[in-house]
């Protein structure tokens, strides 16, 4: 009796350890990687861990805009399965080190030629995605699965009976503007291939080094003109350099391992040897699930609606995506200087920053959810300084694209440094920032003189003045903090210049002469992709861009009466563009919001500032209805590396960082009836809103901590302290 007793309660303890387990795992069962895989969200679906250097995933042969990831859902054949892939961006690049298991035998055919021959068709059907994991059956018979940890992807191939058991390993067919200018595969040994890519595409040096490791014993043929064998010690270097591996007939169930570095070969060893030292593919599986774990379960979405969860955390999955881990596990990375630079084996190197994009949501989600990271961050950011003389703008791969506008790594740092998050050299940081303000490129020095960037000495005249005008308010901030008062003075004066582009007959911000003349003839719903005034929008959407001043703004317009009418109109005017070249990133349109694009995102929450928060309510929530849903088609435009996706969270949480550098959240409206954001070891941030159902959207009151909260505004220190936000909601206004 008594060991029968004892065998039911060790029974009960596994049933619950069970139970407890199921429930950690539910939040990753809300992930959905193919939402945002059509249309313009450009995602890629494959393996990945969070914020991970390895993107393993499956490509596409076609190259165009929607091919920016290397992937769009409605394609129908794969091309190849390759290891970095960029997430949402409006260019493409990356698709490293591409594999691609094949049945046949090359035969005398050029290996171009062999490999366009051997591209494989799929179904969706046969496709499945998970965070860390994706897996795919080809038509042709062979099961594909990947998986990936940090720095290193692992293959496994299982091939129909009886097939030739065959993997093409191609270091220069890559999509999208991006050209192999030198390559090499090495045989190590029976079952180790090692080698590297340099490439000139949207990075205008990138170089891959990278270790492959066999399950098995494998001859390797390899070349440029034909495949030819390749002994062990035995190497190939050449522009265009292509291998064929052949598995034999032993088993038809394969793994592959790949490491890579941007330093050398001895860094991808090291990746190996450290972070995938086993063949186990479903550990690596399992750990990447368990990475996804713990970083989604820092906030706890509660709802009865398991499509409103998906979209939530499948947001909160594409905002933890990028930056990405740059460095190898010795601390090693090519820098913009294109030399060899070192953070250490204890810290990481970044890339692939997006900063006029990921610095209005996606970073300030970070000093929320991922505070230990962004010490990182910045240190990333101060490393391209050291290198390259000036702050990163759009830093990919250890190369400045100067892709965008304005200098957004700046109020990424000085809102860390604001926030409490300074483990990082101030003083070195300020002068970074003040340097690349001051700097004599992109329309700064034009800035400098004349107060303004005119049309005729700069393209996206407008577009610049106004990104830069945020900057020196940043800067001005950062020097009040460093007790710099005249620096202070001069960049909060410097942070006016908006001033000098709106038009108050018109009521736009327009483009203006050296001479001071107003450039004619003028349409506000005229878009010029990169040439003109704006810089991806048009004057109905660049008009709102002054974060710092918005009370400023608004007397600009007369007063908050002149001012609700016309952000009234701009989500009720035509959405139809005139011209021809319109840019596809303005897409997601409510009359001419355009939530597919960055410089609205903050619009939606201005009516809080005159006084007619209701209005904010009702535009978020039609957003969120209607413009992020679980499809492929779930994203209304670039998803442009979390960007898309943290604006989502933010407003599904209830608030938004308008002015990220203000320290401040304005108020939304709630999407769950209760969500808990772990904001330190012991403490927690609850959000709680009685949703009585989907029309409870209107905010009645709101109170933090149990005491009405008389303003439209959150501030960080009170999220961080812990605690709770309760909404009273109703669904009448």
């Amino acid at each position: 009796m008594i060991k029968y007793f004892c065998a039911l309660c060790v029974f009960a303890v596994l049933l619950i350890s069970c139970n407890k387990r199921e429930k950690e795992t539910l939040v990753t069962q809300y992930v959905d990687p193919f939402i945002g895989t059509a249309e313009h969200g450009h995602v890629f679906p494959g393996a990945t861990v969070p914020f991970g250097g390895i993107q393993l995933s499956p490509d596409n042969p076609r190259s165009s805009w929607d091919w920016c990831s290397g992937y769009h859902y409605s394609d129908s054949i794969i091309s190849s399965f390759s290891h970095t892939h960029l997430s949402g961006t409006g260019i493409g690049d990356l698709q490293d080190i591409r594999f691609l298991p094949t049945l046949t035998r090359p035969q005398e055919e050029i290996p171009a030629r062999y490999i366009q021959a051997n591209y494989a068709k799929f179904s969706h059907e046969n496709e499945k995605a998970e965070p860390g994991y994706y897996r795919v059956e080809l038509d042709n018979g062979i099961i594909t699965e990947l998986s990936a940890t940090t720095r290193c992807g692992i293959h496994y191939y299982q091939y129909p009976a009886n097939a030739v058991n065959g993997l093409v390993i191609d270091l220069t067919t890559a999509r999208n503007w991006d050209r192999t200018m030198e390559s090499c595969i090495k045989k190590v040994n029976n079952r180790t291939l090692s080698g590297y890519r340099k490439s000139r595409g949207w990075a205008n040096d990138q170089r891959v080094y990278f270790v492959i490791e066999f399950s098995q014993d494998v001859e390797v043929f390899a070349g440029r003109e034909k495949f030819s064998p390749l002994s062990n010690g035995q190497q190939i270097k050449a522009d265009s350099c292509y291998a064929w591996v052949d598995f034999g007939n032993k088993t038809n169930k394969i793994l592959a391992k790949v490491s890579l570095s941007s330093a050398n070969i001895d860094g991808a060893e090291a990746n190996m040897q450290k972070e995938l030292p086993h063949w186990s593919f479903d550990k690596v599986k399992r750990d990447a699930r368990q990475a996804w774990k713990r970083e989604l379960s820092k906030t706890k979405a509660e709802s009865d609606n398991e499509e409103d969860l998906k979209v939530f955390y499948t947001a909160l999955y594409h905002a933890y995506l990028a930056p990405y881990t740059f460095s190898d596990v010795l601390g090693n990375f090519k820098g913009p200087d294109r030399e060899i630079h070192s953070v250490g084996s204890q810290n990481v190197q970044y890339t692939v920053f997006s900063f006029w994009d990921t610095f209005r949501a996606a970073h300030p989600l970070f000093t929320l959810t991922q505070r230990k990271r962004i010490n990182d961050m910045i240190h990333s950011m101060l490393k391209h300084y050291d290198a390259y003389g000036l702050l990163p703008v759009w830093e990919l791969v250890g190369n400045e694209t100067n892709c965008m506008i304005g200098i957004h790594s700046i109020p990424v740092i000085v809102e860390a440094y604001l926030k409490g998050i300074g483990d990082f050299d101030a003083e070195k940081a300020y002068e970074a920032m003040k340097k690349s303000v001051m700097a004599e490129r992109a329309g700064l020095k034009e800035l400098r003189e004349y107060g303004y960037i005119p049309y005729n000495k700069e393209p996206e005249s407008v577009s610049k003045t106004l990104e830069y005008a945020y900057d020196d308010w940043c800067v001005a901030q950062m020097a009040k903090a460093l007790n710099k008062e005249s620096d202070y003075l001069y960049f909060l004066k410097q942070s006016q210049n908006y001033k000098h582009l709106f038009d108050a007959k018109t009521g736009f911000m327009r483009g203006k002469s050296s001479d001071g003349k107003w450039k004619l003839p003028f349409s506000p719903i005229h878009s010029e992709h990169r040439v003109d005034e704006y810089t991806e929008g048009n004057a109905w959407q660049y008009s709102w861009f002054v974060p710092h001043d918005v009370e400023g703004l608004i007397a600009l317009h007369g007063g908050k009466e002149n001012f609700t009418l016309k952000l009234d109109s701009l989500f009720n005017i035509s959405s139809e563009m005139e011209g021809n070249d319109v840019s596809p990133d303005i897409s997601g349109m409510i009359g001419q919001y355009a939530q597919g694009n960055e410089p609205s995102h903050h619009v939606v929450y201005l009516y809080n500032y005159v006084g007619q928060p209701h209005k904010t309510q009702f535009y978020i929530d039609k957003i969120r209805k209607e413009l992020y849903t679980t499809g492929p088609d779930g994203l209304c435009g670039n998803e442009d590396c979390g960007q898309m996706s943290a604006w989502y969270v933010f407003s599904a949480m209830g608030f938004y960082p308008v002015n990220p550098v203000e320290m401040k959240y304005q108020l939304g409206t709630p999407l769950f009836k209760k969500l808990t954001l772990k904001v330190g070891r012991e403490k927690r941030f609850v959000i709680k809103a009685n949703k009585e159902n989907d029309q409870y959207i209107y905010v009645q009151k709101v109170l933090l901590n149990g005491k009405e909260l008389n303003r439209t505004y959150i501030t960080h220190d009170e999220i961080m302290q812990g605690g709770e936000l309760e909404f009273v909601l109703t669904d009448k206004h």
